[in-house]
C-alpha cells in the first residue's frame, strides 16, 4: 500500500523524517554549542554560532515555491526531493568528516553546519508539504504532534549521545554516528510510494499518478498569484506576522541557558547536554499531548497554554537567582519548558495546516514555518546585544525572553480558521 493508502505508512515516514531533522538541531544547538561553551565560547560568540548554522531554515521561503513548481511527477510530487535533500545532507557530512575536528575553528565549522542545513532545511519543506499533500483534515493535529515527538527524540539523541559520543571520542565520530542514522532514515523514502502506480527510481516501471492533478512543472507565476490570494485575508496575513515574532524568546533562552550552566553553575556540557535529552519526556508529553488537545479544543487555546506558560516559566526563572545553585530548581528549568513550547509549537504546526489553502497550499504552509525559523534565528543573534552591547544580566535577559513569548499572543483572537472556510466556499462556488 502506498502513503495515500495507508495511515501507518504516512505517519512512519513523516516521523522517520523528522527523527532526521532532529538529530542535527539537537547536535548543534545542544551538545555542540554547550561543549564549546564549556571551552569558554562567549555568550556572543555562542549566539552568532547558532544564528548561522539556523540561518538555512528562513530558506524556505525560496524552497516552497521551487518545490510546488518542478519535481520528476512519475516518482511522486514530493519523493524526488526528499530524497535528494537527504543524499546531499550525507554528502556534506562526508565533507565534514574529511576535514576532521573544526572545534578550534568557529567560522568554518560554523560554515560547514550552515550547508548540512541547506539541505536539512529542504529536506524539512519537501516533507511539510508532503504532510499538507496526504494528511486528511481529522488526522493533522494527532499526527503533527507525533511528527514533533518524533522530531524531539532526534533532538534528544543528538544532544544526549552526541555530547556523550565528543566527549569519548572526538567531535569527527559524532558526525560519523549523524551519518550512519542519517542513511538509516533515508530508506524510508526510498521504499515508499506516494501513490499507486509510481516509480520507486527513475529506471523503474511505473507513470505519473495525476488523480490529485498537476504536472512535472508548474508555471512560477501562478504560484505566487495563488499565495497572493492565500496572504489576502486577515487570518493568513496576521499568522504571519505572529509567526515572525513569536519564538524569539526561545532563541534568546536557547542560547543563555548554555553559558549560564556551563560558566556560572559549574555544569560540564555533557550534563546540560543530556539533562536536555531527558527532557524529551517532557517534549513528547507537550507534543502528543497538545496534538490530541488541539484537535478537541482549538489551536489557538493550545499554542496560548504552550507558549504562554514558556514565557511565564523563564520570568520565574530569571526572578530566582537566589535557586540557580539548586540542582532541582536549575535541573527541573531544563526539564520542563521544552515541554511547554512543544505543545505550543504543535499547536502553531497544526493551525498552519489547517489555514493553508489555494493550489500552493504547501508554500503557504511553508510561509509559516519560514517565518518561525526567522524568529528563532532572530531571538538567538540577540543575545550578543542584549548580554554585551546593553549589559543586561542573565536575569534581566531570562525576563526579557520571557515577555517577548507573551506580546505575540495578542494578536492570536485574530486568527479565525473559518474565515479561510468561508473563502473556500466561495472561490468553489465561483468555479461551479
Amino acid at each position: 500500500m502506498t502513503l495515500v493508502e495507508s495511515r501507518a505508512k504516512r505517519v512512519s515516514i513523516l516521523c522517520a523524517l523528522y527523527v532526521a531533522q532532529g538529530i542535527p538541531w539537537g547536535f548543534m544547538t545542544v551538545a555542540l554549542i554547550s561543549y564549546l561553551a564549556a571551552r569558554g565560547v562567549s555568550d556572543t560568540d555562542a549566539g552568532k554560532l547558532t544564528a548561522v548554522v539556523l540561518v538555512p531554515w528562513t530558506f524556505k521561503l525560496v524552497w516552497g515555491p521551487l518545490i510546488d513548481t518542478m519535481t520528476i511527477r512519475s516518482m511522486g510530487r514530493r519523493r524526488p526531493w526528499i530524497i535528494g535533500a537527504e543524499l546531499m545532507m550525507a554528502l556534506s557530512l562526508l565533507g565534514l568528516l574529511w576535514m576532521g575536528d573544526l572545534s578550534d575553528n568557529l567560522q568554518m565549522l560554523g560554515w560547514m553546519f550552515f550547508i548540512h542545513n541547506c539541505f536539512s532545511s529542504l529536506q524539512d519543506v519537501a516533507t511539510d508539504a508532503l504532510a499538507v499533500d496526504i494528511l486528511p483534515p481529522d488526522e493533522q493535529g494527532r499526527t503533527n504532534g507525533m511528527m514533533w515527538g518524533a522530531k524531539l527524540i532526534g533532538k534528544a539523541f543528538g544532544a544526549s549521545v552526541m555530547a556523550m559520543a565528543i566527549a569519548t571520542w572526538g567531535l569527527p565520530s559524532a558526525v560519523l554516528i549523524q551519518f550512519v542514522a542519517l542513511i538509516g532514515i533515508m530508506l524510508f523514502p526510498i521504499l515508499m510510494l506516494e501513490r499507486p502506480g509510481e516509480k520507486r527510481f527513475p529506471w523503474s516501471k511505473g507513470q505519473a499518478n495525476l488523480s490529485d492533478s498537476g504536472s512535472s512543472v508548474r508555471n512560477p507565476v501562478d504560484v505566487f498569484k495563488d499565495l497572493f490570494q492565500a496572504f489576502s485575508l486577515i487570518t493568513t496575513s496576521v499568522f504571519v506576522l505572529f509567526g515572525t515574532i513569536h519564538t524569539i524568546g526561545w532563541g534568546i533562552v536557547e542560547v543563555v541557558t548554555k553559558t549560564l550552566y556551563t560558566q556560572q553553575l559549574d555544569w560540564t556540557f555533557v550534563q546540560v547536554s543530556n539533562f536536555t535529552g531527558l527532557a524529551v519526556f517532557a517534549e513528547m508529553a507537550g507534543a502528543i499531548g497538545g496534538g490530541y488537545l488541539a484537535d478537541r479544543f482549538g489551536r489557538r487555546k493550545i499554542m496560548t497554554i504552550g507558549f504562554g506558560g514558556y514565557g511565564l516559566l523563564a520570568i520565574v526563572f530569571g526572578c530566582c537567582p537566589h535557586l540557580w545553585s539548586e540542582r532541582w530548581f536549575a535541573a527541573g528549568y531544563l526539564f520542563l519548558n521544552p515541554g511547554l513550547l512543544a505543545m505550543g509549537a504543535v499547536g502553531y504546526l497544526s493551525m498552519g495546516m489547517r489555514i493553508s489553502w489555494t493550489k500552493a497550499a504547501a508554500t503557504v504552509f511553508t510561509v509559516f514555518m519560514t517565518v518561525s525559523n526567522i524568529a528563532h534565528v532572530l531571538g538567538n543573534s540577540l543575545v550578543g546585544p542584549l548580554r554585551d552591547g546593553y549589559a543586561l544580566t542573565y536575569e534581566q535577559t531570562f525576563m526579557v525572553a520571557g515577555i517577548a513569548m507573551f506580546l505575540p499572543l495578542f494578536l492570536l483572537p485574530l486568527v479565525v480558521p473559518e474565515q479561510v472556510d468561508r473563502r473556500k466556499d466561495l472561490e468553489l462556488k465561483a468555479l461551479s
